[in-house]
């Protein structure tokens, strides 16, 4: 037996330990997604503050100017295309510019531009602005980004036409239109000429069977020809009698 040991303390007689918050793993999560959040901020800030013109044009396809386009070469065009969102979008720069070009691919590759993408963030396809602008009230700039381009998306997830395809297939039209109203003009003008040459050319043969324009003798000189033959007819009928 230890003599050392001394007698037990009354209960109550020691402060209770500190209690421990209980650690829970959605806290860590949401620490996580903070810091990735700020660090997809600075990323984005660092890389448009060196921006001194547009990274890509807003009403271009996104595509390389290349023939012989490598893989890194698109890689590079489609982050240009979408650092040029963010710098328009400010609520996706909450979000990195490879989650960007991610959700947008599918419109880039059906030929979309930038201002395309930016028009679907504010408007519907039917052409109804939506009444939320944007800015405020965003708790996941992910998945709102991917839910305002999913309503141009076909049932089979294929992305519509967008406002600039449309506007130049209907400028095409326009274009068409006025080509066959042009030929259509210049057929019926060519037909109204064509008849026109028909009918003066009639005219001027029915004007040279005429006796007055066969013979244009005076008339006195006409006169006496035709007396002079009416005697002789005159005469021959006699002789034969």
């Amino acid at each position: 037996m230890d003599t050392r040991a001394g007698p037990v303390p009354a209960e109550g007689a020691w402060p209770p330990p500190p209690v421990r918050e209980p650690f829970s793993p959605r806290d860590a999560a949401a620490r996580r997604a903070s810091a990735e959040t700020a660090a997809h901020r600075r990323e984005v800030q660092a890389a448009l503050g060196r921006r001194t013109a547009p990274l890509w044009p807003v009403h271009a396809t996104v595509r390389p100017t290349t023939a012989r386009a490598t893989r890194q070469d698109w890689k590079q065009v489609r982050r240009l295309a979408g650092l040029e969102l963010q710098h328009h979008a400010l609520v996706l720069r909450r979000i990195s510019t490879a989650y960007v070009v991610a959700v947008a691919e599918p419109c880039f590759e059906a030929g979309w531009s930038v201002a395309d993408v930016l028009h679907a963030l504010d408007w519907t396809p039917q052409g109804v602005r939506y009444t939320h602008d944007a800015v405020t009230g965003i708790e996941n700039p992910g998945a709102w980004f991917a839910a305002r381009l999913r309503a141009w998306a076909h049932q089979d997830g294929t992305p519509m036409r967008s406002v600039d395809q449309r506007r130049a297939a209907e400028t095409e039209q326009r274009r068409a239109e006025a080509i066959a109203a042009a030929q259509r003009h210049a057929a019926r003008r060519s037909r109204e000429q064509t008849a026109g040459v028909e009918d003066g050319a009639a005219g001027v043969v029915a004007r040279s069977q005429d006796p007055a324009d066969r013979d244009r003798r005076p008339f006195r000189v006409r006169w006496a020809a035709q007396i002079a033959a009416g005697r002789a007819e005159a005469s021959g009928r006699a002789g034969r009698q």
